[in-house]
């Protein structure tokens, strides 16, 4: 069992000009017993902002998920619609994938008790990271988007900028008053001029316009900054597991051709290494014992023949 996802195979998008945001709603519910986390993820990171992206869902009661599609994004789409027509927006790639897993009471307690926004993600993706290297079942519900246009706010869009001389006649007109009420009576309550108002009222409102799009855009580059963190950890991890792992093999397995015993001591190595080089410490003590007797014998009043002389057969020349 897992959450109830609504909608659960397509969400849609409708875009019409104006400034209001184009959004759309997830419902996750929790209709079993057990306590879930669930992470949305999206083909579109930086055409969508998913707030909340990841969360904690108690038995009983449900999360909404909004999801907006970026002003410039929107604009884009309405300008394939205008140029091409319905078919710009029938070939849409973009989807969106729903995690949920089961997690423990004492993990949600723990985890909801915590408080800040910061602590509750920093806990939620160190547990997607060890639900992702324990391989544990994670249940997923892809959804693809749909795009609609609602065509009467582009007629009327069209029609409120396409009006005509009447139109234009009117605004004169009422610009004209303005500035005959403004000549008798002062400036307006600003100190402004009819004129001047409209223009500072529309270049507050591109700036507000800018603002907000500048806003959305940093956060889904925060969002893809955060997702590039988490995999160099990952990276960095696996890395110096593998380097640890490489050392632990060169220890065991010295270069050099002969390989140590485990249980072989200091000693048994460095007689191991004697060996190879030559004579053992065993043969030097011999042949310097057999020395020091035989000078000794010398010294007492024979004399080299003396020793040896009698072994070979040796004359002596006073005999001769």
């Amino acid at each position: 069992m897992s959450l109830t996802i609504t909608p659960d195979k397509q969400i849609g998008f409708t875009l019409s000009r104006g400034d209001h945001a184009t959004k759309s709603m997830l419902t996750l519910a929790n209709n079993t017993g057990d306590y879930f986390a669930f992470k949305v993820k999206t083909t579109q990171p930086r055409r969508y902002l998913v707030r909340p992206n990841q969360g904690l869902v108690k038995p009983g009661e449900s999360e909404e998920v909004t999801i907006i599609l970026v002003d410039k994004d929107k604009q884009m789409l309405l300008t394939d619609f205008e140029q091409i027509g319905p078919s710009a927006l029938e070939s849409s790639k973009d989807k969106f994938l729903i995690q949920s897993s089961k997690v423990e009471e004492e993990f949600y307690n723990t985890t909801k008790a915590k408080g800040s926004a910061k602590d509750l993600a920093e806990a939620l993706t160190t547990m997607w990271q060890k639900i992702s290297a324990e391989k544990t079942s994670v249940s997923n519900t892809k959804l693809q988007v749909k795009h609609t246009v609602d065509a009467q706010s582009l007629s009327s869009n069209n029609n409120s900028s396409s009006a005509g001389y009447g139109a234009v006649q009117q605004s004169a007109d009422r610009i004209r008053e303005g500035m005959q009420g403004t000549s008798q009576n002062g400036p307006g309550s600003e100190g402004l001029m009819p004129e001047q108002q409209f223009k500072n009222d529309a270049n507050l409102r591109k700036k507000y316009d800018e603002l907000v799009a500048f806003s959305v855009n940093l956060t889904a580059e925060r969002d893809i900054l955060n997702n590039a963190l988490e995999q160099a950890k990952r990276d960095l991890n696996r890395e110096m597991a593998a380097r640890m792992s490489a050392e632990d093999s060169a220890v065991r397995a010295p270069s050099g051709g002969g390989r140590t015993k485990p249980g072989a001591t200091a000693g048994q190595v460095e007689e191991k290494k004697a060996g190879k080089k030559g004579f053992t410490f065993f043969q030097l003590m011999l042949v310097a014992v057999i020395m020091f007797f035989a000078g000794k014998y010398v010294g007492a009043g024979g004399n080299v023949k003396a020793v040896f002389g009698g072994a070979t057969g040796g004359v002596n020349p006073a005999e001769l």
